[in-house]
């Protein structure tokens, strides 16, 4: 169906049967049979599963998420690769209340309200850069995954994970982290994932494979000299 008050790049392929609304959808990106978007904004280059639906959700370049996926409220950072049938962002409920309908729901069946109540930014669920989600993780509403984690298959997140962490299980906990803490420090510095395209490509020997002291040496070396242009 024709895009609905939405900015289609022409280089993007979009499959079959997929509803987009209020959106913007970058350079060669790919949306998959039957998928869902609504008032977000996909950057090049990214890829959406089949069946996937994003709302108020915003996906950085090169990203990726698999089949079958939820995602609202959300910003997705640049080269993540989040797996299939995900949660992310989802509605919380009120128990408190005598009716734990959501404003959706209050909308949806009885006519009530507004529907889809607005979401503040500061209460966006963030999935930093460089991210990898497992199959069927949950991540709720407000988290924020930092830069170059990883979440296990099956995880239910609930709280923030730190840059380059390793979380598993349900209630999700951090059981170890990518690299030691130096190594950290400097790759949070260096921020590659901000470097122009053509940079990235170039410096792929040194961002693929095991990280070594000669590969991070060598991407410091190129963010130095980006500095100094």
């Amino acid at each position: 169906m024709e895009p609905i008050n939405s900015i289609i790049d022409p280089t993007s392929k979009i499959f079959s049967d997929v509803y987009i609304r209020d959106s913007k959808v970058g350079k060669d990106t790919v949306v998959s049979d039957r998928s869902v978007i609504i008032s977000s904004a996909i950057e090049d280059k990214v890829t959406i599963g089949r069946e996937c639906s994003l709302v108020y959700t915003s996906f950085g370049y090169g990203s990726f998420i698999g089949k079958g996926s939820l995602v609202k409220f959300s910003k997705i950072g640049r080269f993540c690769d989040l797996s299939w049938q995900l949660s992310i962002g989802g509605s919380n409920h009120n128990y408190k209340a005598a009716c734990m309908y959501t404003d959706s729901s209050w909308k949806r069946v009885l006519g009530i309200g507004d529907g889809l109540a607005p979401v503040p930014e500061s209460e966006y669920t963030i999935i930093g850069n460089d991210v990898w989600l497992g199959a069927k993780v949950n991540i709720i509403r407000g988290v924020k995954i930092g830069d170059g984690a990883v979440i296990g298959a099956n995880s239910l997140v609930l709280h923030d994970i730190p840059p380059y962490a390793i979380a598993v299980g349900s209630p999700a906990r951090v059981i170890k982290y990518r690299f030691d803490e130096s190594v950290i420090e400097e790759l949070i510095k260096i921020k590659w994932w901000e470097w122009d395209i053509e940079t990235i490509r170039e410096a792929s020997e040194y961002l693929r494979g095991d990280l070594d002291e000669r590969k991070l040496d060598s991407l410091k070396t190129i963010a130095r000299e980006r500095e100094n242009k």
